[in-house]
């Protein structure tokens, strides 16, 4: 079926008049009506549809007389985000996880890319760390109340951390939010109690075995076997 036959049922199923839709587009009524007489338009119409796709652009923006003016020119890299993409692509899989999960938290992007809903409130914090670093004991029931301006929305509790295996993502002796109800994922930072010993890490499933990663390739990963006690206490807010 050609262009201007198209149209024209078209316009007929809408009940409209080629007045109206000249009117409508911004074209004059002349300009249209040769349009649809002439099957030439049709071959030109298709080229230019054929052109702005592989420059890239709406066919409204290469016919129009001047370019958009809500399309903007991409900005030359600088010489430090050069960098860092020269870094990220360097990385292996951890350590991309890792920057991804900083970059989306300080940029306020989640991987819905979504900012997540803080607010503040009155929330438990247990006093008793979970170690980002050699193990420590399990987590107690002593803790204190306090009022946070910056809670996450699902948050159970806070606990403190401590060590330095889950830097940069969870600094020393920060306080990080938990959702006690949210089982922890391949992937998924949490909280574990593994074997009577309180941990924060990285959940990771790999060649048929379990893992918990630090952040930090400092430390070497923890493989969980048959043998271990271990249990998800909640996943970390990042």
């Amino acid at each position: 079926m050609s262009f201007s036959r198209k149209i024209n049922d078209l316009l007929k199923e809408k009940r409209i008049t080629k007045a109206e839709l000249a009117k409508a587009v911004g074209i004059p009524y002349t300009t249209l009506d040769s349009m649809l007489k002439r099957d030439s338009d049709t071959k030109r119409l298709a080229a230019a549809a054929r052109i702005a796709g592989y420059l890239g652009v709406s066919i409204e923006e290469l016919i129009s007389d001047e370019r958009s003016s809500g399309i903007k020119e991409p900005k030359a890299l600088s010489e430090n985000e050069k960098k860092l993409i020269a870094m990220f692509r360097a990385m292996d899989s951890r350590g991309k996880s890792a920057v991804m999960s900083i970059a989306e938290h300080e940029s306020g992007f989640s991987s819905g890319f979504e900012k997540t809903k803080r607010h503040g409130r009155n929330m438990i914090v247990y006093e008793a760390p979970a170690a980002a670093g050699s193990a420590l004991p399990i987590i107690t029931d002593d803790y204190f109340e306090t009022y946070s301006e910056n809670v996450p929305e699902g948050a159970s509790f806070g606990i403190k951390i401590k060590g330095d295996s889950m830097e940069p993502l969870i600094a020393d002796g920060s306080i990080v939010w938990v959702n006690r109800d949210t089982a922890v994922g391949n992937g998924e930072v949490g909280i574990f109690i593994v074997n009577g010993e309180s941990l924060c890490k990285r959940l990771e499933y790999s060649g048929g075995k379990c893992f918990l990663v630090s952040e930090n390739k400092a430390y070497e990963p923890i493989e969980i076997k048959e043998t271990d006690d271990i249990r998800g206490v909640g996943k970390v807010i990042l």
